[in-house]
């Protein structure tokens, strides 16, 4: 039985978009069926040394263009050529693509592929699925050899000004087994990149969301431990941004713990979110940590980023609660165990008491008990 799996499919791709979009090769199975194939940009003679498609044009504009699909595998292969809409990746923060199965709404939208269908009429979600799957255009080559194909960009009339991205990829299905021992169907996707801005009012601007502190302490109660502050970096602007994140970790009485200067976060698109943490080693539990975050923002790479401006320097502060629960833990273990050892030493006291008592009692009572008996013997003797 063969089973569609296209949450694994979706991985999988998103995977193989975000790696290798930035590089035109790749290569997928093992053995004689390997397949290794590449997506770059092209003229009608072949490749050119452009590393992605960049392009400014004015709203209504339409582009024509070429892209090259090559395929240096030992066997014949059939790829689905077709355009995504992009997006910034969340946790890795990197220039991704959307579902194979999703359809697009921009400049992924706009772009057709050697005149096939590049939209879906606006339905269902099953539909939509169904309609994404089967855009753009089949090829199949032989082995080592290449295919030049063209496509047209048309920008829309109403277009907003700004960036857009999307990127061109060329799909490949493939057979695998699941760990039931289930047949998958897998599509790996390699890719180039498109960035196009549309001219009009440019607006750079980030935000920083979604502040979350927190500390994890050491078992040891007299050790340091880690201070972890996270927080979502916002393109709210239209323009593509390199961000660079600062953050500078103190204590109470103004104990300074440092700055991490974090990897820059490049490339976010406009609308797109990445998630940032910095994390802070060997840290006392002091009770309180105050972090201030400091956001850098540089316009991205490309064609038309030497006239952009940059936004202002962007402030955040959070608080965070480093509490020594070791600490407090071994104190109260050994506070515990001294008040069980005073409590145990008053009452080994009372119960002493309390035996000393009933003995000498004991003894009272013989004691009455022996003259009692006397008495009698006494009295006999004086009547003789």
């Amino acid at each position: 039985m063969t089973t569609r799996v296209s949450a694994l499919a979706r991985l999988t791709a998103a995977l193989a978009a975000a790696l290798l979009l930035a590089s035109p090769t790749a290569a997928f199975a093992e053995g004689e069926n390997a397949v290794t194939w590449s997506v770059q940009p092209s003229t009608p003679q072949g490749p050119d040394d452009r590393p992605e498609f960049d392009y400014t044009v004015a709203p209504g504009a339409t582009i024509s263009d070429w892209v090259a699909i090559s395929n240096f595998s030992s066997r014949p292969a059939t790829f689905r050529v077709h355009a995504a809409d992009a997006t910034t990746d969340y946790t890795t923060a990197a220039f991704t693509l959307i579902g194979a199965d999703q359809a697009s709404v921009d400049a992924g939208a706009w772009t057709s592929v050697d005149s096939a269908a590049a939209v879906c009429a606006d339905t269902n979600d099953a539909a939509e699925r169904a309609c994404a799957a089967g855009l753009g255009v089949t090829i199949t080559l032989e082995p080592g050899s290449r295919a030049d194909v063209p496509f047209t960009v048309t920008v829309p009339h109403d277009a907003t000004p700004g960036d857009h991205a999307a990127g061109i990829v060329a799909s490949f299905q493939s057979e695998a087994v699941d760990s039931t021992g289930s047949a998958v169907s897998v599509e790996q996707r390699v890719g180039t990149r498109i960035y196009l801005r549309v001219e009009g009012a440019l607006l750079p601007k980030l935000a920083l969301t979604g502040l979350v502190s927190g500390y994890d302490g050491s078992w040891n109660p007299f050790g340091g431990g880690t201070g972890r502050i996270g927080f979502d970096v916002a393109n709210t602007g239209n323009m593509r941004l390199t961000a660079t994140p600062a953050v500078h970790l103190t204590g109470p009485f103004g104990t300074d713990f440092g700055t991490v200067t974090l990897d820059p976060v490049t490339d976010v698109l406009p609308g797109g979110v990445a998630h940032v943490e910095a994390l802070f080693a060997d840290v006392p539990p002091l009770m309180l940590l105050f972090a201030d975050i400091t956001l850098a923002a540089a316009p991205a790479s490309g064609v038309a980023a030497a006239q952009d401006a940059a936004p202002a320097v962007l402030t955040e502060s959070t608080v965070a609660w480093a509490v020594p629960w070791s600490l407090l833990g071994t104190i109260a273990v050994l506070g515990g165990g001294t008040g069980t050892w005073f409590w145990w030493r008053r009452r080994s006291r009372q119960l002493l008491g309390f035996e000393l008592a009933a003995f000498a009692e004991q003894i009272r009572t013989e004691e009455r008990i022996n003259r009692g008996a006397s008495a009698p013997e006494h009295e006999s003797e004086t009547a003789r």
